[in-house]
């Protein structure tokens, strides 16, 4: 059993930091795409499901957050083998970790073929997937406030322009195209499929149960994850919503990238910017990069605490050069949504099973960590 000792006061993270890490992690790479994906699922009833995923992830949140209060000293790596044995709770670990190590390759592919079709045609989509992963892997994981301190400093860059994008849509909205809220004969495995792909889009709030042990003050970690969860929240739903008020049923299933397509839609009074597209488009690739960076934390820190090493660099590295591998391995970006439709569908069930596991099982056996 390894155990996460008292951090120093200079590697320990405040609630707000909390609260932006897990905000900083959700608005990611699917920000584009994924009115699309909900409304091809749900049709106009895409809204609702999308609010019913959204209840669904955040008894997930809820209950891994007490598991994170539960055993304030250990990650998810820790009490896992806490909880259910040091080699079962391993073997479940690394097939996480193996899961978080393939979301990054898919992910960097998925952002560097909408760099390359949407910002710089000419760029190698090699460059791209390696200039990314390498930004990720020079990143000091051996310090958790650093890491905390860079989702803080780039999440007003992230949130600024989206709300750029989203305020001056409301405009042209078409209400119509919103009714019924119900959807037009819908049925109910359709409704589902469509809150299903919201789960699976804003489930990796995963990092929190790596970074509680690093908590100033453990007990406020339920509190601090539910705003960072709602903070994010609030902007995808609304994602989705002007995005299917706008484009309607029909037209929007004909677009691969809705957002960036709203985005060029938007017009500044007085043409002071005249391309607000290539604004959000850098805005979305800091929220690319908080979001694998958090995948990265999750990979490097879980693997050098299964290992009991503090290489955290040479790890990183590792990481970076397979999922390279994994990132070039879709034949195009069709390939890309289809591995990742299944891959995240598959994962975020069983992560939410297995958390409600791990609960039952601290709650049966009476087991709780100490801060």
């Amino acid at each position: 059993m390894m155990e996460v000792k008292k951090m120093k006061h200079s590697d320990s993270i405040t609630s707000v930091q909390f609260a932006i890490i897990i905000a900083g992690t959700i608005l990611g790479v699917s920000m584009l795409a994924l009115p699309r994906f909900v409304v091809e699922k749900a049709g106009n009833a895409a809204p609702l499901a999308s609010l019913v995923g959204i209840l669904i992830t955040l008894i997930g949140l809820i209950g891994l957050l007490y598991l994170g209060r539960r055993f304030p000293n250990h990650t998810f790596v820790g009490y896992s083998k806490v909880l259910i044995g040091k080699v079962f709770g391993t073997f479940i670990m690394v097939v996480f970790l193996i899961a978080a190590l393939i979301l990054i390759g898919l992910e960097t592919r998925q952002f560097a073929e909408v760099l390359v079709g949407g910002l710089l045609p000419d760029t190698p989509i090699h460059f791209s997937i390696f200039a990314m992963l390498f930004l990720c892997a020079i990143i000091n994981f051996g310090n958790v406030s650093s890491f905390a301190y860079i989702h803080l400093f780039y999440f007003p860059m992230i949130v600024s322009p989206l709300l750029s994008v989203l305020l001056p849509s409301f405009k042209d909205i078409e209400y119509y195209h919103l009714l019924p809220i119900t959807g037009n004969e819908v049925t109910l495995s359709q409704f589902m499929s469509g809150a299903v792909v919201i789960m699976a889009a804003v489930s990796n709030y995963y990092i929190l149960s790596m970074v509680i042990p690093y908590l100033k003050n453990p007990k406020k970690c339920v509190s601090a994850g539910i705003w960072g969860f709602l903070l994010s929240i609030f902007f995808v739903l609304l994602l989705v919503i002007v995005s299917l008020g706008i484009f309607g049923e029909i037209k929007i299933q004909e677009m691969l990238w809705s957002t960036l397509i709203l985005a060029r839609m938007v017009e500044v009074p007085g043409e002071i910017l005249a391309r607000i597209d290539a604004i959000f488009i850098i805005s979305w690739i800091f929220a690319v990069f908080t979001t694998l960076l958090s995948y990265y934390f999750i990979v490097v820190r879980g693997v050098a605490e299964i290992l009991n090493t503090t290489k955290y660099r040479f790890i990183s590295f590792v990481t970076l050069m397979i999922s390279f591998f994994i990132a070039l391995f879709p034949k195009d970006i069709y390939d890309v949504y289809t591995f990742l439709s299944y891959f995240w569908t598959g994962s975020v069930m069983f992560y939410f099973v297995y958390v409600f596991f791990l609960l039952a099982i601290a709650k049966f056996r009476r087991m709780k960590g100490s801060i």
